[in-house]
């Protein structure tokens, strides 16, 4: 269900951009993110029953899963994940790189994309695992 091959990295539309801002006001939130048949992310869904604390993000999959459903009668494919990490975090965790290779081998996919948003300074890092 995911998108492109190789580690290109995507590009991300604007209004996306601006809704992970809106939902991802503090650090260790997230959610999916899905992309058309032209590599734009287009979809943005934030995970408003994930588990979340000041240290982790844990996704709510099941929920997750539906909105993925959804997405595929639409022609949206799943693309990955999108969380806020705390200021001068600008890499992913070893956490994080396990979840995503946990992902991509449970949907056998070629490739996950990683966005990190920074609140406290507005900022994004994408990586393609």
């Amino acid at each position: 269900m995911c998108a492109g091959t190789g580690n290109e990295l995507y590009v991300i539309a604007e209004g996306v951009l601006d809704r992970i801002r809106q939902s991802l006001r503090v650090p260790e939130t997230g959610g999916i993110l899905g992309v058309n048949e032209n590599r734009l992310v287009t979809e943005f869904h934030f995970d408003n029953t994930g588990v979340t604390t000041k240290r982790i993000y844990v996704p709510d999959t099941e929920s997750l899963n539906e909105v993925i459903r959804e997405w595929s009668l639409r022609g949206i494919e799943f693309a990955g994940f999108v969380h806020a990490h705390p200021p001068n975090k600008k890499t992913l965790s070893a956490v994080d790189i396990r979840y995503a290779e946990k992902i991509k081998r449970y949907c056998a996919l070629s490739e996950i994309l990683m966005l990190l948003y920074l609140p406290a300074d507005d900022s994004f890092h994408q990586y393609v695992l």
